[in-house]
């Protein structure tokens, strides 16, 4: 093969790369830019005296839930949070009256505080060095009373 072709080769080869990459920024330049969500409205938290593990949970709707859950957030301390949504995360998976269905685990713990859901879940002692927002499934068995 001469040097001639070589070039051709080459240059043929270059002009098919910047033909693809022409393409593709041709392609991302014409994609239509997804539509701004609306933001969401902000939940009115009734008041609350006290420690808010100790509100009640109200599973009678998920609406209900969210907006339960969003109130025993605000009165409550983060760690004491975090550890109550990861006791629910575990009954989810784990209770098998509810069978991984949230809709039927609210309304297993409709009622109860978020001291009642961690002692239905039954935590043990952590591991040393992990705090209570840091157990996991390993350190939990469901209790149903």
């Amino acid at each position: 093969m001469s040097k001639f072709s070589h070039l051709k080769i080459h240059a043929l080869y270059l002009a098919l790369l910047a033909a693809l990459l022409l393409s593709g920024c041709a392609t991302t330049a014409t994609q239509t830019a997804e539509p701004v969500a609306e933001p969401e409205p902000v939940m009115e938290i009734e008041p609350w005296d006290g420690d808010g593990m100790e509100i009640p949970l109200d599973g009678s709707s998920m609406e209900a839930w969210n907006r339960s859950m969003a109130r025993v957030e605000a009165y409550s301390a983060e760690k004491n949070f975090i550890t109550l949504e990861n006791a629910i995360d575990y009954l989810l998976v784990y209770d098998l009256a509810a069978g991984k269905d949230m809709e039927k685990l609210i309304k297993r713990l409709d009622g109860l505080t978020g001291y009642q859901v961690l002692k239905r879940v039954n935590w043990r002692k952590p591991a040393p060095g992990k705090g209570p927002a840091e157990k996991g499934a390993a350190d939990a068995k469901i209790i149903d009373s």
